[in-house]
Formats: structure tokens, sequence, C-alpha cells
């Protein structure tokens, strides 16, 4: 147990390049798509196994401090005594059409019997890009693509910086080449025709057992099409990794960060996590805290608790704060894959008490705790398959109300929603995906539904379980106010492979930030579709929501809401666009709500009044007007 009158310090965790950033006047996300290793680490970054060997490799990245590229580090990959074939792969960047990448490298040592290249990924098995050693370059490519296998002799030189380049164009025409960086000199290039739909950026590397080959790579750049969010889906954030998997355990592979529990407590982001390493497994519990939910600082006197010695390992942990008092339930392994829901206490979240188990069955783990008008419900794995139902009014005596079978084993998530009065409750993994379903008592939930899968390719392509422990940003009772804005961080899990001698070795996973939205967000710019088909142009990650105002339209227009507050006499103001290429005018409907009941509204679209409206007698007013198709144009709505 830590003291708790130790000062408090902090490791603070930036992203260096490829921060987490928000758009101008933190109007929602947009992808950096930028990654130098400045972070001193490679969190966006996982490493595949491409090779044929039957015997289980490590590989061998590291970071390069001594001579980096460019700034203050560079990946670095190093030859051994074995042969080595290896996508060092990441989908934390977006892609879409028209893309490319970049990517410096340089190559030191021998610099013999080796090969380096950058690829764009539809999957493992589908990609596109180029290859170079030190005498050729040659077209790479694997699955749904045209292009021949083309190359052309060069001469790589040790020492020197060279610049990698991958795109697909709008039409799949497919461009590559290699440049000296300095001199700006192409090398070798090619081009053709590609039909993959890139979702990852992958670096590759190949060294033969009689390399001494060390190559560096810097400045991973992707520049691609317009950032489009669609409204309504579970879906990941255009940037990606909040928590990285290190450093709380001493070891550069085989370490995990997860399992964690999330809230907004007192204005600060707070969360709890799960450490693991490869040799084990559970190494207690992890603290982080933000002041933005994207940039976290992890207690540097982690682990704030380790479980009792009388059990094995420790997994997820569930964090409340009901009367001033800290609470948690987490899990705790016998022996025997026998696991149990232990409980703890806590002043501050930092120093805690252990009391034991709460629920004392056989394979109870991995609990997630709403408390909610004096009662605590709880829901966790129950017998490996299915999800348990429990209720207490103490948070500690604990009895079960419902056993819900899912078929496989699968972690739970849950949140109660405070504008609806209803409990939603999520399983995840076992191959099934993330599945929702709802309850009005907390206890018997209606049918579970598809709402997110793994990727093809990344972080989180493990299809058993690469989308798991999910955490939403609740209040300190677990309750979020409105669940159509849902921002959530799970643990990324990635396929294994390279035969690993079980999942001690796997050391991928880390914390990474998703989120689902509905509505209008104020600042976001907006596309409409027919049918209420909203896209948005950022990630509205805690963005205020425009709350009680809506557009349908017959044609797509852009629409960005700057204000909007119903009590006040100037109602709304922002901006729309009609977006369509017809070249007429289209019909724009505009629905506001939370008005004042029998007053009058006028909406002015550059200054000229285009329609009035009285509100009814639930205080919603409608508006339609025509817009023409000459550019953006302001409006605003007025009370008259």
């Amino acid at each position: 147990m830590k003291n708790p009158v130790i000062l408090l310090t902090w490791v603070v965790l930036l992203s260096g390049i490829h921060m987490l950033a928000l758009a101008a006047d933190n109007k929602g996300l947009l992808p950096v798509n930028r990654d130098g290793f400045e972070t001193g680490d490679w969190r966006n970054f996982r490493p595949h196994y491409a090779g044929n060997a039957t015997d289980w490799i490590r590989p061998n990245f590291s970071i390069n401090q001594v001579d980096p590229i460019d700034g203050d580090f560079s990946l670095r990959w190093s030859s051994d005594d074995k042969h080595h074939h290896w996508f060092m792969l990441s989908n934390a960047f977006y892609l879409a059409k028209p893309v490319k990448v970049t990517v410096d490298f340089r190559v030191s040592g021998e610099a013999q019997d080796f090969e380096a290249g950058l690829l764009l990924m539809q999957s493992k098995v589908e990609y596109a890009g180029i290859k170079v050693s030190n005498k050729r370059a040659e077209l790479f490519k694997e699955g749904n693509t045209t292009i021949e296998h083309t190359g052309k002799e060069i001469n790589l030189l040790p020492g020197t910086i060279y610049t990698l380049s991958v795109s697909i164009l709008d039409d799949n025409l497919f461009r590559t080449e290699v440049m000296e960086k300095e001199s700006g000199r192409v090398m070798a290039g090619f081009e053709s025709y590609s039909f993959i739909a890139p979702q990852a950026v992958s670096l590759y590397v190949s060294t033969g057992n009689d390399s001494n080959t060390i190559i560096d790579f810097d400045n991973i750049a992707a520049d691609a099409a317009a950032y489009i969010m669609p409204a309504g889906k579970y879906v990941r954030s255009p940037q990606f990794v909040v928590l990285p998997r290190l450093p709380d355990v001493a070891q550069e592979q085989g370490n995990w960060v997860g399992g964690q529990s999330t809230m907004l407590d007192d204005g600060e982001f707070k969360m709890w996590y799960r450490i693991r390493d490869n040799q084990v497994r559970g190494r207690g519990y992890g603290y982080a805290r933000s002041s933005d939910g994207l940039n976290w600082e992890k207690y540097e006197q982690n682990p704030i608790f380790t479980h009792h010695p009388d059990y094995l390992s420790n997994e997820k942990i569930s964090v409340l704060k009901v009367d001033g008092l800290y609470r948690a339930w987490y899990a705790v392994d016998t022996g025997d894959n026998k696991w149990y829901t232990a409980y703890a206490t806590s002043e501050d979240g930092l120093s805690w008490e252990q009391h034991g188990l709460v629920i004392d069955e056989t394979y109870c783990k991995d609990a997630v705790v709403i408390y909610l008008d004096g009662i605590y419900y709880l829901y966790s794995i129950k017998d490996d398959t299915r999800i348990g139902v429990y209720t207490s009014e103490n948070g500690i005596d604990f009895i079960n109300q419902n056993t819900i079978e899912i078929g496989v084993h699968a972690h739970v998530a849950a949140f109660y929603d405070k504008s609806t009065g209803l409990f939603h409750l999520y399983s995840t993994a076992g191959y099934n995906g993330v599945n929702h379903a709802i309850s009005t008592n907390g206890i018997d939930f209606g049918f579970f539904t598809n709402v997110m899968n793994p990727s093809a390719v990344g972080l989180d392509d493990w299809d058993q379980a690469g989308v798991t422990y999910l955490s939403f940003i609740t209040d300190a009772h677990g309750h979020v106010g409105n669940a159509s804005s849902l921002p959530f961080y799970y643990q990324a899990r990635n396929h294994w492979d390279n035969n690993i001698p079980g999942w001690r070795f796997h050391g991928g996973e880390r914390v990474v930030l998703g989120g689902k939205y509905e509505g209008l967000y104020l600042g976001v710019p907006t596309r409409i579709h027919p049918g209420q088909i909203y896209k948005y142009e950022s990630f509205p990650f805690m963005v205020p929501k425009a709350e009680g105002f809506s557009v349908a339209v017959l044609r797509p227009v852009r629409i960005v809401i700057d204000s909007y507050n119903p009590d006040k006499d100037l109602v709304a103001t922002g901006r729309l666009e009609p977006i369509s290429t017809a070249p007429r005018r289209t019909q724009v409907q505009l629905k506001a709500e939370r008005l004042a009941p029998g007053k009058s509204y006028v909406l002015l679209l550059d200054n000229e009044k285009m329609a009035e409206s009285l509100a009814d007698f639930n205080g919603t007013a409608f508006f339609t007007i025509p817009v023409q198709q000459d550019g953006e144009k302001s409006f605003r709505l007025l009370r008259k």
C-alpha cells in the first residue's frame, strides 16, 4: 500500500508529433497523420510477423535516441542471427483516398542482406507498396491489386537518408518511389493500379541470419482526403492511443495496459487500469489522470495497489465514488482459472484498503458497477460464457438477480443514461465483436445487437477480441448525461502471430479512444444528406451539443452550428452551404426545440428573412427554406 502522504509526482504522457490535438477552438478531433516516434516509443504501431518460421522469433524493434534521423527519436530495426520478416503496422492514421504516405529511412552497419519497405494495407493479406534492398527497388503487393512485380536496379549507400512514398488516387492509380532525401533525386518509381481500400500503414523489414544491418525509420506522414465520420456509429477516434503500454513494467515487450475504469470527477478525467507482464500476469493497478481526456499523466508511484498474496493474478477494475469514498471491484485469480470479485476502498483514489471477496462464486470476473438510488448494480463474466447480474445495497453483499447466456467468453461494459432512465449493457470480444442491449430496470435486458467489430488490420485486429474492455466516460456513479454523445475508451488487442507460446508474451495491448455521436455539435462542420444522415468533419469528443436543433434536406448540405441557446432572443447562429453537384436550389428544413411555447421565431439567411414560425405547446418550431447553390450562407434564428 502506498503512503498517502507521499508527494505526488507524475509522468506526463505527451504524444509528440502525433499528439492528440483538438481542432481549432476545441471543435473536435482531426487526424494528425504524422508520427516521428517523438514520444520515445511506438505506441501507434505493432509488429506483425510476415515470415514462415515455425519457431517463435522476437521482433528486434527499439527506439534510437543516440543518432536519430530527425528530432530526438527514430524507430530502429536491428538484425541478429535469425532470418526476419516483419510488418510494423498501424491503423492510427486516416487513409481515405486519395492518400499518399511517406517515411524516411537510413541503413547502417554492413547494409547487406536486407529489405526495407512501406505499404498501404487493406488487411494482412491485401496490400501494395514498395520495398528496397541495397541494389534493387521493386513493387511489393499481395491480394486485391493489378500490380505486376516490377523492379529497378539502384544503389543504396549506408548512412544516407532516403524517402519511400506510396499513394493511391481516387481512380485507383497507384504510385510509389524511393528518393534520396537531401538531393530530391528519384532513384526508382513505379505506377500501376491497385483496388485496395487502405486501412493501415506498414513499414516492412527483412534481414538474413548473416546480416549485420541496422535500419532506422522516421517522419511517417500520411496526406489523405478530408476526414469524415458517420453519425450514430461506434467508431475509432481519428487520433488513437491515449494510454500506451509502457513504462508500467520494465520490459520492452510483453506487458499490457487495459481493463480500465474511467470517470469524469470534479472536472478531471480519472482512469484506473490493470497492469500485466509476461511473467506473472496481473501486476496490480495503475492510475492516470487528464485535464482533457486525451493527454494522460500516469501516476509515478504505480502500481497504486497489487492483489493480495493469496491470489495469483488480477484483471479488470471498476471504480465508483459514492458518499465521498472511492470504491473498487476487481477480478482476482486463485489458480486454475478460478476468478472472483474482490472489493477495496480509498479516500483519494490512490491509497487503497482491500476488503477481500464480495462475490464468492467461482468465475465471477471483470465486474462493472453502477450506483443508482441506493442500489449497486454489478455486471460480470459468470461461469466463463455468461453475464451475471447482481445487486447490493452496500456494494459488498450481492444477490444474483439474472444470468444472461452469451455462449462465449466476453467482457462486460455498462452505464446508466440519465436522459432516458435506461441501463446500457455491452458484451465485448468472444468472436462476436461489441454487442449492446438495454434495460429499464437494470436486471432484465432485451436483445443484444452488434455495434462494433475489430479492425481488419492494425492495433485492434484480433478477430476474437480486438475491441474489448470498453469503459465509458461516466460520472462518479457510472452514469452518462445522454447516450447520444458517447465517448469511450477500449483495450485494443491485436492478432497473435509468429507462433507465440501463449498470451503471456503477446504484449500489444494499449488503451485507445472511440465514440458514438448523434445530432449536431457546436462548431463541428456536418454534412447533412437526405434521410437525416449526418457525417461529421471532425470527431466531436467533448464538444457541446446543439441539443434540440436538427436539420433535414432533400440534397446534401454542409452546416456549422456556431451557437444554440433556446432561452435567448438570438437562439441560433451558423452557416450552411449546399454541396450537391446539382445546379439548382435545394430545400432545407430546420427544427428547433425547447423554445418558448406560443412565441414567434424568425429565420434569417444572410440577414434576409426567409421564414417565420410559431413554437407549438411543446416549444417546437419548424422552418423550411430554399437555398441556392451559390456558396456558404450565414443564418440566424431570432425570437420575435
